[in-house]
């Protein structure tokens, strides 16, 4: 392998290393993430940006890895460095171990699958990505679901489980509201309705807490399932952008000669009667 050649092949295996830990820290992000959740806030809605952006990293990154790097295990070495990336800057733990196993794995699926399609299209385009692009984004949704699940859990099991006193003033208003539209004006007193308001607020805080409480391990799967819910419809929508950056990054690789277009000759096998 020629000098420059071992150059490129680094930059773009730095390229997804660093995608690797951009994921990473986006999943101990989200670990944290069921604080903005309950009640949604716009710190989720921050989180669900920063999520989106690490899938797009990800995917333009191992993109640029699958179809570039030559032969196949510099490739599986390259997603290799990237899970190790992300372990690193997830946390040290069992399930972060588990979590970069999974990532390396659906990688090497990736990875076959774009070199399959590639191999039997007689021409390159990134179009023929599409198929495994989706499956690397719905696995890295899950993951994130799943970071989510362990967080919310984890404290749980720490803390117990209690209303977030965000949630409980949310609820709070809404009946506020539902009070001032229901009630005509100057039925109610302004410390009436405050007494009405505080039971409320005394039945959110305590029945409402008791009652769920023996359900509370299936809270965070619930919350988690939600999420995965509402990520998935987003990012197929958007799953076209990667796919613009890498048309995008391949034309001007190829333009600036960092890459070029080879043309090679292949047996096909047909069957036909004789």
């Amino acid at each position: 392998m020629s000098t420059a050649r071992t150059i490129k092949t680094l930059v773009f295996g730095a390229l997804l290393a660093g995608a690797g830990c951009f994921l990473g820290l986006v999943l101990r992000w989200a670990g944290e993430g069921y604080e903005s959740l309950i009640p949604p806030s716009w710190d989720a809605l921050y989180l669900g940006f920063w999520f989106l952006g690490a899938l797009a990293a990800v995917a333009v990154t191992g993109g640029l890895v699958a179809v570039l790097l030559r032969p196949f295990w510099i490739a599986v070495i390259a997603f290799a460095i990237s899970a190790l990336a992300m372990f690193l800057t997830y946390e040290i733990s069992a399930v972060s171990i588990i979590v970069a196993a999974i990532y390396f794995l659906v990688g090497l699926l990736y990875l076959a699958g774009v070199r399959g399609e590639i191999r039997i299209r007689t021409g390159f385009s990134v179009r023929h990505i599409r198929g495994n692009q989706a499956i690397l984004l719905v696995v890295l949704t899950a993951i994130a679901c799943t970071s989510l699940y362990f967080g919310y859990a984890a404290a749980i099991e720490r803390e117990g489980f209690s209303m977030p006193e965000e949630t409980i003033d949310w609820g709070v208003d809404i009946a506020e509201e539902v009070l001032d539209r229901i009630v005509p004006a100057g039925i109610l007193s302004p410390e009436e309705k405050q007494v009405i308001l505080d039971e409320i607020r005394a039945i959110l805080e305590g029945e409402v807490e008791s009652e769920i409480e023996p359900y509370e391990g299936y809270i965070p799967v619930g919350l988690a399932a939600i999420v995965f819910m509402i990520l998935m419809p987003v990012t197929f929508f958007l799953s076209w952008i990667p796919l613009l950056i890498l048309s995008l990054a391949f034309f001007i690789l190829t333009r600036s000669g960092v890459v070029k277009k080879v043309t090679e000759t292949v047996e096909v096998t047909r069957l036909s009667i004789e």
